[in-house]
């Protein structure tokens, strides 16, 4: 519910500062995304998440790790992609989600070198 209030207060303050020093608007408006980004996981995914990571069983816990890794990392990249598209970054948007998906694969792939291994040398003794 706070949670609510706070973007209810912040869309009246932004419309406010729109009105009134229509230039600043726009940092306005990016520091106040980014504060409340910011707010959001201090405030309820890191507690969620620390409190959840106890229950998972050790051996599914880095799968779990990169699971939501991958998860907040597209949540964000999102966000920062609709951020760069109000401001017409085009291009900028793009180059930004390619990058963020470029970086998830590479840390699957890392994760995963030990299976292919295993796989690969499986598939060598086969043939």
């Amino acid at each position: 519910m706070v949670i609510y209030i706070t973007i209810i207060l912040a869309f009246v303050l932004l419309q406010l500062v729109k009105e009134t020093y229509p230039r600043i608007h726009s940092i306005v408006y990016t520091i106040y995304i980014f504060l409340f980004l910011t707010y959001i996981f201090t405030v309820l995914i890191i507690p969620y998440v620390s409190q959840y990571i106890s229950v998972i069983p050790a051996n599914l816990l880095p799968v779990f790790k990169l699971l939501l890794f991958s998860v907040v990392l597209l949540f964000l990249s999102k966000i920062i992609e609709e951020l760069f598209l109000d401001y017409e970054y085009t291009s900028l948007a793009s180059l930004f989600t390619f990058t963020t998906k470029a970086i998830l694969l590479i840390v699957w792939l890392n994760h995963m070198q030990q299976f292919y291994d295993k796989f690969l040398s499986i598939l060598g003794l086969l043939s």
